[in-house]
């Protein structure tokens, strides 16, 4: 059901695991009428982006949202060779899930155009990836960004070890030019200049915190989730759990996206600090390639609110209520 004063949420992702709970949450959601989620654009991370995009069409044809578009973007960041992690989401990025079959998404010559629908206008965009189309949007389509609620972004280690080099995160690390420049003195005053929306971090050390479990996976299908969604998610972090185990974290997953778009729908709390960051440039990194990536603090920097604590049950609470909610309209459906 349709809601006009729901909030309206622009997905923009690199559908891996991670992403893919974050999908499914936001569908739960879109479902019930407390947000709308207006598209999903896809970029090159975790795996390419036409797979991401057929990974989030799948995904949300799962839920049961066939109506929300799904568009593929650039495919690949601009400068560097793509690198993906089959080793940590699976040779399709869903894990043990087979590859999905073709289905039907936007292949469009504007990877921008979901971007620029009079719908996005005073919507809230969410990054779960590398920051390749926002940094585009900035560079060519200033007025796209500037019509933003607010920007949330799932990245970045802030005083903290990055997960990729000592210094850097995942999705900050795999497009290294976006990040130099989102993160630069130029767009901080570039940014007051055109009243650019603000922008809220939610870096490594605190989506590090978000983990799942079997026990986790079980409550899901308690609370109603279906038995095909649940049987794709199953696939999936099983091959996520595996991943974690292996490098030493436990038989558990970090899921770092389902958290960052709690934080743009504003379902869960947190605390934040506003804080100027800077990214390393492209003569740093070149010269020092641990710094690829990498953010820190200076007084020169972009003004951004770092969330500094979630909790984690909390999370997990929300991510249930949402699903609950899918079952409660399904059995609507069925009397």
């Amino acid at each position: 059901m349709s809601n006009s004063r729901a909030p309206r949420i622009l997905a923009d992702v690199d559908t891996g695991i991670d992403d893919a709970l974050a999908l499914i949450y936001l569908a739960a959601l879109h479902s019930a009428g407390e947000i709308e989620l207006i598209g999903v654009t896809c970029s090159a991370g975790n795996t390419d982006a036409a797979q991401a995009t057929h990974n989030s069409r799948w995904i949300l044809n799962l839920c049961g949202v066939q109506d929300v578009p799904v568009a593929s973007a650039f495919p690949a960041p601009y400068g560097v060779h793509l690198t993906t992690t089959p080793e940590t989401h699976g040779p399709s990025g869903l894990g043990y899930n087979d590859a999905p079959p073709v289905v039907h998404y936007e292949s469009v010559n504007d990877p921008l155009a979901l971007w620029s629908q009079p719908r996005a206008r005073g919507a809230r965009l969410v990054v779960t990836g590398p920051l390749t189309i926002f940094e585009r949007a900035i560079s060519e389509r200033p007025e796209c960004v500037r019509a933003f609620e607010s920007v949330t972004v799932m990245g970045g280690a802030v005083g903290y070890p990055g997960n990729t080099t000592p210094y850097s995160e995942w999705n900050f690390w795999v497009d290294p030019h976006a990040t130099s420049t989102v993160f630069s003195d130029e767009f901080a005053i570039e940014r007051r200049r055109q009243q650019f929306p603000s922008l809220t971090l939610c870096p490594l050390n605190i989506t590090e915190t978000i983990t799942v479990s079997d026990h986790d996976i079980s409550l899901w299908h308690e609370a109603g989730m279906s038995p095909e969604l649940h049987c794709a998610v199953n696939l999936a972090l099983k091959f996520y759990f595996e991943f974690h185990q292996s490098v030493g974290v436990g038989y558990l997953a970090q899921i770092h996206d389902l958290f960052a778009v709690m934080v743009a729908v504003g379902s869960v709390d947190r605390d934040t600090e506003r804080i100027a960051l800077c990214a390393a440039d492209q003569d740093t990194w070149h010269t020092d390639p641990d710094r690829r990536g990498h953010i820190y603090e200076d007084r020169r920097g972009l003004p951004v609110d770092v969330v500094t604590h979630a909790d984690r049950d909390s999370v997990m609470a929300e991510f249930v209520r949402a699903i609950s909610l899918t079952s409660e309209d399904n059995d609507g459906r069925a009397s």
